[in-house]
């Protein structure tokens, strides 16, 4: 007996598209779901890697305005960090108030934490200095921050304002701060 194999060569080109499409939409399901199944670790000897949220109980949102008190500089010191805690300060802005225009063109603001400071100009007009600036200081527990602003004049004297630190508390108790690299 003989078998005859015949094909319909229209039909043929339509088949072998459709085992194609076929084949493409199983692929691409069997990929969908593999990023959808989580990684097993221990199947392949793969590390997991702790990371810290930035929104966890460990990390507490800060502000603190202290008003100035007139004399020839501006100085404001910040309570104490807590025991156990480090405070990150991200953010310092002042409206500062001098009894005259100052004869230089800027006063200098100086932030010092933990035995390291940033330092910036800070723009007058008329008599009034006003400053948003960003900064990144570390201040750990039992320490402070200190905050100096002097117009850099002997004519222009502290009158009235205020200065506000932002940033974050980390809990040291809650997961351990890691050294500040000097």
């Amino acid at each position: 007996m003989t078998e005859v194999f015949e094909t319909d060569p229209s039909n043929a080109v339509a088949k072998i598209l459709s085992a194609a499409r076929r084949s493409a939409a199983v692929f691409a399901t069997l990929a969908g779901l593999a990023m959808l199944v989580p990684p097993i670790h221990g199947a392949f000897g793969a590390q997991t890697t702790q990371t810290r949220n930035a929104d966890d109980p460990g990390r507490i949102p800060y502000q603190s305005t202290l008003t100035g008190t007139p004399g020839p500089i501006f100085q404001f010191f910040f309570p104490l960090v807590p025991a156990g805690h480090r405070l990150v300060i991200q953010h310092i802005s002042g409206d500062l108030h001098f009894n005259a225009v100052p004869t230089s063109p800027a006063a200098e603001a100086v932030v010092f934490a933990t035995g390291g400071g940033s330092a910036f100009s800070a723009t007058f007009t008329r008599n009034i200095a006003s400053f948003d600036q960003l900064v990144q200081l570390y201040v750990d527990g039992g320490d402070a921050a200190q905050v100096t602003v002097n117009p850099l004049s002997a004519n222009a004297q502290a009158l009235s304002g205020f200065l506000t630190l932002t940033g974050y508390l980390l809990d040291c108790t809650a997961a351990p701060c890691a050294k500040i690299a000097k």
